[in-house]
């Protein structure tokens, strides 16, 4: 399905809304609509730069439309869950009445347009740079080493063994697939927590991708055994079937999704899990500083690059979000805020000279934790256990004052924790710095 931007007399802010895996993406777009239905209460209600905002009302005329009414029903229903992650493009379209003195021309209305989109499809954007052997060749710098050399052992060592030169069997190249998908979901997930798992579609499908219909894997042997230039391959070879079958991908499924919709955006919000990155440790912090370091990359590239084009021609502002920063004690969640920051300080000086406004925060779409204070004033924290739906007393791991240099760092485990009972559409959700994300994407 095709998006074509919504018309009308009103103006419309578009805002892209994606996230790494597990960070929340489903829950933060219903918060957001939450907080704009509710624009009069709450901690929006405080915001200077949102004063003039007098009521927000959610839209349902959006195709294909964000499924707030499934949101709604997860986190407000007895007893509450999670919304369900999604696995397609979807959009929420809100709009805002605007209270403007008598002589003021300024529009008294505006559509806030919210792109919804798996995380996994905005990593596949460094393939937009990429020939298959330069896939190839990434792809085998990452399995080459820990973890992923021990997360799919057997599935590298087949991969590196395959002759590019040779027939290519077309339901073994089927099987491979298949098992290159599931070591990309397994090296997502916990304990491993990884970020570059390409190419993304192979993750999430989409409606309208069929993985099994063009199907290609990396070939490892070429790679090792390129001298440079383009590979030459006999018709019907491994070589030249996934090499087509990349290309086709590259050029029919991941550019048109980045050509169709960032053109269009005028802000754009990621997610992050930077705690469960955390707890993963080092190896996991740099895979997704480097992922983010390139998806973020296009902002750099001057006005004769078609990417460069397509990202600054009216994305202005950034939000990188770590989320969860309720699972913390207060000192902590302070922590969690410079960490950030500093985990990402290079992207940001980068991106400050191109005049891109990029703010790194920490934030809780949903507040699933709440604070107890011992008599002796020692501090925990109380929620509810995802799984058992059992309130769960813990005291957080402890951050760290600075981000370490070499990313050398994890820290203990967290508890998988439900939403907090008792939510309900007609009052703003309890969460975390939503206000100052909101007051940051739409101060103009």
């Amino acid at each position: 399905m095709v998006y074509l931007p919504f018309t009308s007399k009103i103006p419309v802010t578009r805002i892209g809304i994606t996230g790494l895996s597990q960070a929340g993406k489903s829950t933060l777009i219903t918060a957001v609509i939450n907080h704009l239905e509710n624009i009069r209460r709450g901690a929006l209600a405080k915001q200077t730069t949102l004063s003039g905002l007098t009521h927000g009302h959610w839209l349902r005329d959006a195709t294909p439309a964000f499924d707030y009414d499934a949101g709604l029903h997860a986190l407000t229903n007895s007893p509450p869950s999670w919304p369900n992650s999604t696995t397609d493009w979807s959009i929420a379209r809100i709009e805002l009445s605007i209270d403007r003195p008598w002589y003021s021309t300024k529009p008294r209305r505006r559509i806030i347009e919210l792109l919804d989109y798996p995380g996994e499809w905005l990593l596949d954007l460094c393939l937009l740079e990429w020939d298959y052997p330069t896939f190839c060749a990434q792809v085998w710098s990452w399995c080459s080493q820990a973890p992923r050399a021990a997360i799919a052992a057997d599935l590298i060592q087949t991969l590196a063994a395959i002759d590019p030169q040779a027939p290519v069997d077309a339901a073994y190249l089927l099987e491979l697939q298949q098992r290159w998908a599931a070591f990309l979901a397994d090296s997502r997930l916990p304990p491993y927590q990884l970020s570059r798992n390409l190419p993304g579609r192979f993750l999430l499908n989409g409606a309208h991708y069929h993985p099994e219909h063009q199907p290609f894997i990396p070939l490892f042997a070429l790679n090792l055994s390129s001298g440079g230039g383009a590979p030459k391959f006999p018709a019907h070879s491994w070589g030249a079937v996934c090499t087509q079958n990349y290309l086709a991908y590259r050029d029919h499924e991941a550019k048109p999704f980045f050509s169709r919709h960032f053109q269009s955006l005028d802000a754009q919000v990621i997610l992050i899990d930077l705690l469960g990155a955390m707890t993963a440790g080092s190896a996991a912090l740099k895979d997704m500083r480097a992922a983010l370091e390139g998806v973020l990359q296009p902002f750099t590239y001057g006005t004769d690059h078609w990417l460069g084009r397509l990202f600054r021609r009216k994305i202005r502002r950034v939000a990188v979000c770590a989320t969860k920063m309720d699972h913390l004690l207060p000192d902590d969640q302070k922590r969690l805020q410079s960490l950030a920051e500093s985990y990402l300080y290079d992207t940001v000086q980068r991106l400050a000279a191109e005049s891109i406004e990029l703010k790194v925060m920490a934030i809780a779409a949903v507040q699933a934790a709440r604070i107890q204070t011992e008599a002796n004033g020692e501090q925990s924290l109380i929620g509810r256990d995802k799984r058992t739906g059992q309130a769960v007393q813990f005291t957080p791991p402890a951050l760290p004052q600075t981000m370490p240099h070499n990313l050398n760092l994890k820290i203990g485990d967290l508890p998988q924790l439900a939403p907090p009972p008792g939510l309900d559409r007609a009052h703003p959700f309890p969460g975390r710095r939503i206000d100052q994300l909101l007051a940051f994407l739409l101060a103009d």
